[in-house]
């Protein structure tokens, strides 16, 4: 079905034409049910759905879902500080292995310099 709303507004001579259509009427299948089974929520079995379950169960069910979800974040919390602690200790060692390696080229440096030095002196010497 079709309905067309023409509104008119008294400012502007122009009109607004406003179109909606309603879905058709949906059957609700008969619900067949034996008085000695329960009955259960399937697609097709709409006679037990989430509104007639007990609030206490579903309490529990969110209470289960809240700690399952606290856990979750409380494991992944320890293993990121975890993994953060490994890794701030292997680039500690790693700066320190690096320190140590320019401490040896400098003293090597210093070193060759002073027999340089110790090489120009003999050859000054050597020339007067």
């Amino acid at each position: 079905m079709l309905f067309v709303n023409l509104q008119f507004n008294a400012d502007f001579p122009t009109h607004t034409t406003t179109t909606t259509q309603t879905p058709p009427p949906t059957k609700t299948p008969p619900i067949t049910q034996d008085p000695d089974t329960e009955p259960t929520v399937t697609p097709n079995n709409p006679e037990v759905g989430p509104a007639s379950q007990d609030p206490k169960d579903i309490g529990v069910t969110a209470l289960i879902g809240s700690i399952i979800t606290s856990v979750t974040s409380l494991v992944g919390f320890i293993t990121t500080t975890v993994i953060t602690w490994r890794r701030e200790k292997r680039e500690a060692s790693l700066a320190e292995v690096q320190r140590k390696k320019l401490e040896t080229e400098l003293e090597k440096s210093r070193l060759e310099l002073e027999e340089l030095k110790k090489s120009k002196v003999k050859k000054r010497n050597k020339k007067q």
